[in-house]
C-alpha cells in the first residue's frame, strides 16, 4: 500500500476505527442473540428432551418466552447498529477510494430490506391477531384477510432479496478494506461473514485486522493520525 497523504490518512484511520466499532457491536449483538436465549432456557430450568439428552424439569412459561424474545430483539438491534456503523465506515473510505461506492449502495439497500422484513412480519402478526379475535367472536365469514397476508409475504420476500444484497455489500466492503491494507486477517474475516456458523469468529478477525491496519497507518506519521 502506497503511503497516503496526511489528510487522506486521517480519513482512513477514522474509517478503520468505525469498522472496528461495527465489528465489536456486531459481535456483542450476535452473542446476545445466539447465546442469550440458550442461557435463559438453561437458567429457567425448562425441561428439554432430545433423543438421549435430557435437562431441566420446569415448564415453559409465557413470561419466559417473552424474556427470550426481548433478548433476541436486543441482539438484533445491536446487529442493525453494527451494519449502520459499517455503512458509515464504507462511506468514509469512499472519500479516498472509488472502490467503496458499490458496498455503500448495497448496504443501504440491505437496510431498506431489513425495514421491509420488519414491516412484513408486523403485518402478518397483525393479521394473525385479528383472525384470532374474529374467530373467538364466532364470526361466520372468513376471518383471514388474504389480500393483506399476500402483501405481507411479498414484502418479506422483497426484504430478504434486498437484505441479501446488503450482506454481499458488507462482505465486499470488508474485503476491500483488507485488500487495501494487505490485511489477510480482515480478508478472512470478510469471507467468514458469508458463513452463518462462523458469525462469531468473523467480527473478531475484523477487529484484529483493522486494529493492525490502524497501527500501520499511524506508524507512517503518528503526529497526524
Amino acid at each position: 500500500m502506497a503511503s497516503p497523504l496526511p489528510v487522506a490518512r486521517g480519513t482512513e484511520v477514522r474509517g478503520l476505527r468505525l469498522a472496528q466499532a461495527a465489528a465489536a457491536t456486531g459481535f456483542l449483538g450476535l452473542m446476545i442473540a445466539w447465546l442469550g436465549p440458550i442461557t435463559l432456557i438453561f437458567a429457567s430450568g425448562v425441561e428439554i428432551h432430545y433423543r438421549g439428552f435430557h435437562v431441566g424439569s420446569g415448564m415453559a412459561t409465557v413470561a419466559g418466552f417473552e424474556n427470550i424474545l426481548i433478548v433476541i430483539v436486543l441482539g438484533g438491534l445491536l446487529i442493525l447498529a453494527s451494519i449502520v456503523l459499517y455503512l458509515i465506515s464504507f462511506n468514509t473510505f469512499r472519500k479516498v477510494s472509488p472502490g467503496f461506492g458499490g458496498p455503500v449502495t448495497l448496504v443501504i439497500l440491505g437496510l431498506i430490506g431489513v425495514l421491509f422484513i420488519v414491516l412484513g412480519f408486523a403485518l402478518v402478526l397483525s393479521d394473525f391477531y385479528r383472525a384470532v379475535a374474529c374467530a373467538a367472536a364466532g364470526a361466520s365469514s372468513s376471518c383471514l384477510d388474504l389480500a393483506q397476508l399476500a402483501g405481507a409475504v411479498l414484502t418479506i420476500f422483497l426484504g430478504f432479496i434486498l437484505a441479501v444484497l446488503g450482506w454481499i455489500g458488507l462482505v465486499l466492503g470488508l474485503y476491500r478494506i483488507g485488500k487495501r491494507y494487505g490485511s489477510t486477517i480482515t480478508i478472512v474475516g470478510a469471507i467468514l461473514t458469508i458463513i452463518p456458523f462462523a458469525g462469531l469468529v468473523a467480527p473478531i478477525l475484523v477487529i484484529i485486522g483493522t486494529h493492525q491496519s490502524v497501527h500501520q497507518l499511524q506508524a507512517q506519521d503518528p503526529t497526524r493520525t
